[in-house]
């Protein structure tokens, strides 16, 4: 009978050693060990000595609900070679290598496609328990992101465009309160609603979907606008505008006791003649900082 751990701290440095198989609990902005506030869990089952498979499920509605699973070859101590497979996005494969920074910590380096994907340092191989510097890249080259973790914890960022221009400093991706619309949900619907309406552009035949990403500030105004998944220009536009003309304000989110900057996603189905809501968890840079 294989033996189960479930790891309250974080790991050893050597990352592989013992090779037991392991469940590891993830809290509000990638705490380590916290079992009565768990947001993820990890299960890590060694296939043998070479091979590794990773189950991440996320907690909701009193149950674990799977979001992907990752297949580790491990071609050598220094060398992993994962496969990522998840609900909402395709088959992503990956090289990831490691090098001793000292004692407790390695330096890892993602490559996709010949490219830098994500490096930085971890205090473990398997999984990831980042510490220090991560630096992210988008698929041109150009720096996404340098944040600074503790013990897995998000600490502070900084992020920029694609393009290379500077975005927002300091925004956090899991949080202890989310934010909310300080005149409900009903209002927001409404006003995109009312925005595409006035505009008289013929929906009648779109089907399709608008995802637009923006940050909730301290003071809770929202900043940073922008679509994150796209259709045409005239309808991309128009969801923009709903978003600028937006009265009032958000209530901020809170974490450890304080208002903090929060990355929200909302997205726009159009299902034939009529509209639908719902929220997102962020796709992209929060989805792949899970992926461990």
């Amino acid at each position: 009978m294989k033996k189960l751990i479930v790891i309250l701290l974080f790991l050893f440095p050597c990352g592989l050693s013992g090779q037991n198989d392991t469940v590891l609990f993830i809290g509000v902005n990638g705490k380590i060990g916290e079992v009565n506030t768990k947001i993820f869990k990890k299960e890590i089952k060694y296939r043998s000595d070479k091979r590794v498979r990773v189950r991440t499920s996320r907690w909701e509605d009193g149950e674990w609900m799977r979001t992907f699973t990752e297949k580790i070859k491990i071609e050598k101590p220094s060398v992993f070679s994962v496969t990522v497979r998840g609900k909402t996005f395709s088959r992503e494969k990956l090289t990831r290598t490691f090098s001793p920074k000292n004692d407790s910590l390695f330096k890892f380096t993602d490559w996709q496609r010949g490219q830098i994907k994500r490096e930085g340092f971890t205090l473990s191989k398997l999984p990831l328990i980042l510490h220090g510097t991560v630096t992210e890249f988008y698929p041109n080259g150009n720096k996404k992101s340098v944040s600074e973790y503790v013990e897995n914890e998000l600490v502070s960022n900084r992020n920029r465009k694609e393009n290379g221009e500077n975005y927002i400093d300091n925004v956090f991706y899991s949080v202890d309160t989310e934010p909310r619309f300080s005149l409900g949900m009903p209002y927001l619907h409404d006003h995109i609603l009312k925005t595409f309406q006035e505009s008289e552009v013929d929906i009648s035949d779109v089907e399709g979907r608008i995802v637009v990403g923006f940050v909730v500030m301290e003071n809770g105004e929202i900043d940073g606008i922008r679509i994150e998944e796209g259709m045409t220009r005239e309808l991309n536009n128009l969801a923009l505008q709903a978003f600028h003309t937006l009265p009032d304000k958000w209530v901020p989110a809170q974490l450890n006791g304080q208002p903090v900057r929060y990355y929200q996603l909302f997205p726009i189905n159009f299902i034939y003649r009529y509209f639908d809501f719902d929220y997102l968890e962020l796709k992209g840079s929060m989805l792949y900082w899970e992926i461990n």
